[in-house]
Formats: C-alpha cells, sequence, structure tokens
C-alpha cells in the first residue's frame, strides 16, 4: 500500500464522517415522519405476530439484560459515563445528552469506514445508492437486529413487533442512502 493509497483512505474516512451528519439527520427525520406513519398504517398484529414456540426477547450474551424503556445509545452512553465518571449520570438531562453522543460519535463512526471503504476501493463514479442501501441494511441487520441484543444494549427480536423492525430499517436505510449520496457530493467538491 502507498502513502497516497493511505492518504485516500484518510480523507475518505473524514469526507465519510462528515457525509454522515446528513445521514443522522435523515434518521432523524425518518423516525419523526415517517416512522409514525408506517406504525399507523401497517398493522402485523404486535409481537403477537410470533408463533409461541419462538421466545427471542432475550438474546443476551453477557450479565447485562436490557431495560425496555432505554434504547441502546443511552445504554452505551450511561455504560462509558460511568466509566470515565465513577458514578452512574444523575439526570435525564445527562442521559439523554449521553444517548445522543453515542448516537452521533457511532453514526460518524461507520460513516467515516463506509468513506474509506469508497476511497479504498477507488470508485468515485455516481452517488452509490445501492452502496449506502447495502450500508444501511448491514448496519440494521448485523448491528441493529443482532449485535445490540446479544450485547444486552435492546432486548431481542421478538420483544420488538414486526413493525418495529420494518420502521428501524427503513431509519437505517435512511441513514445509509443519505451517507452515501452526501459523501460522494462532498468527495466531488474536495
Amino acid at each position: 500500500m502507498s502513502f497516497h493509497d493511505t492518504e485516500n483512505r484518510w480523507k475518505g474516512f473524514i469526507i465519510g464522517a462528515a457525509g454522515s451528519v446528513a445521514g443522522l439527520m435523515a434518521m432523524r427525520w425518518y423516525w419523526e415522519k415517517i416512522a409514525p406513519t408506517v406504525k399507523e398504517r401497517v398493522n402485523l398484529g404486535g409481537t403477537d405476530a410470533y408463533p409461541e414456540n419462538i421466545d427471542l426477547d432475550d438474546i443476551s450474551q453477557v450479565e447485562r439484560h436490557p431495560d425496555p424503556d432505554e434504547s441502546s445509545t443511552a445504554v452505551v452512553g450511561s455504560m462509558a459515563y460511568e466509566q470515565v465518571t465513577g458514578s452512574e449520570p444523575e439526570t435525564e438531562e445527562t442521559r439523554t445528552m449521553l444517548s445522543y453522543l453515542a448516537h452521533w460519535g457511532y453514526g460518524m463512526l461507520q460513516g467515516g469506514l463506509y468513506g474509506a471503504a469508497r476511497a479504498a476501493n477507488g470508485t468515485d463514479k455516481g452517488l452509490d445508492l445501492s452502496g449506502g442501501a447495502a450500508h444501511g441494511f448491514g448496519l440494521w441487520l448485523l448491528g441493529d437486529e443482532l449485535t445490540v441484543p446479544l450485547l444486552g444494549l435492546q432486548e431481542g427480536p421478538t420483544a420488538v413487533s414486526p413493525v418495529g423492525h420494518i420502521n428501524r430499517l427503513g431509519a437505517h436505510l435512511a441513514y445509509g442512502l443519505a451517507t452515501a449520496a452526501t459523501t460522494q457530493i462532498l468527495r466531488r467538491m474536495l
């Protein structure tokens, strides 16, 4: 690997992280504008839609078990806070801020990795919407649906309604598509 390749990957990482800001805003827009409509109009039976013999409500592989009222990013933010300060966050405002920081930090890291991968394979043509959709799908499936419940950061698959899974997928696709498009636009400008 030459110095130029390494430089392009770092540049791609920075541009991807910047592009992910649009992705994170698109994800928030999805949750605020689209998800309520999907939840209202699509009825797949809630958690009763799953067969009775399948119980994957808690698939955590660690001692920690998820609290249904706490988001995975809130858990990660609180855990980091506790590691740094030696105590749990005292106020709801602090927990909310930590949740946002964890979400934005993770989202920007993933955008950076997307940008670095794009730079590494040298594909500069088009907006790469298929790559953005694949990136969002992968984050949803491998991250949100598998790794996060396995780490005890949220409940397992059958604790969430099918519509909940659809909305999580939609939010991650919005993130991936907006991140990919913005990253490519920024790449052409810079």
